[in-house]
């Protein structure tokens, strides 16, 4: 699968064109502006660039000329992602050194199918992988994040995240809250996951899973001793 840096300064598009990319199993990375792409670029290697071309302080056609210049980005495909239909705009991509260009509003296919062209041509560059099995122990792993919690029962607790959790998924979770009770909260279940109304908010309901009588108590106690709203990292 190819290494794929995408740049606009619309972050509906950025999110649009990595899903797109992601289920096709490219590896997909988004910088916002030129000069975050560059940084990007400096750091990196990648099979392609798509970049809009008109974004602020910096052109998507300036990006396409800097990076044609310099030796190291000579054989990397590069498309342009625009709203200009132009054939003065068309002609100024091609003449700065794009290899396609895909004009707006985005539609998936056509978009991976142009992507795929771009493949044949300039097939993405084979890197080493190491494959792990299910069952292998040094494939498991623990994911750490911030969130909020905003409700908390002897049932479970009602969480706000950055990102929708998976209904069915079981996660565990550590706060100075469960601290307070002496004892490890058990396993939480994911029963829902819905947008809170706030941007990029999601509030997820939670239930505990074989929670001990011991630990029970505890939120008992807590819950009956306090008002208000908890609130608390985990």
């Amino acid at each position: 699968m190819a290494r794929i840096l995408v740049v606009d300064d619309d972050i509906d598009v950025l999110r649009l064109v990595e899903r797109v990319f992601s289920q096709a199993g490219h590896t997909v990375l988004t910088a916002d502006d030129p000069f975050k792409a560059m940084s990007t670029l400096d750091k990196n290697d990648f099979d392609l660039l798509i970049s809009d071309a008109n974004m602020p302080h910096f052109s998507g056609f300036e990006l396409v000329q800097t990076l044609r210049r310099n030796d190291r980005f000579q054989n990397m495909s590069i498309a342009m992602l625009t709203g200009l239909r132009e054939r003065k705009d068309i002609d100024k991509a091609v003449k700065a050194g794009v290899d396609d260009y895909i004009v707006k509003p985005i539609d998936p296919l056509i978009l991976m199918q142009k992507v795929d062209a771009l493949f044949q041509k300039k097939p993405p560059e084979h890197r080493p992988e190491a494959t792990f099995s299910a069952t292998d122990v040094n494939a498991q792993a623990v994911m750490t994040a911030s969130f909020r919690i905003e409700r908390v029962s002897e049932l479970g607790a009602t969480v706000m995240t950055p990102w929708q959790l998976a209904p069915g998924q079981v996660i565990d979770i550590k706060c100075p809250f469960f601290d307070q009770m002496g004892a490890d909260a058990p396993p939480m279940k994911v029963l829902s996951s819905e947008p809170s109304g706030k941007p990029g908010e999601w509030r997820g309901q939670l239930i505990f899973l074989g929670a001990r009588e011991v630990f029970l108590q505890k939120i008992r106690r807590y819950i009956f001793s306090h008002s208000g709203t908890l609130r608390t990292g985990a």
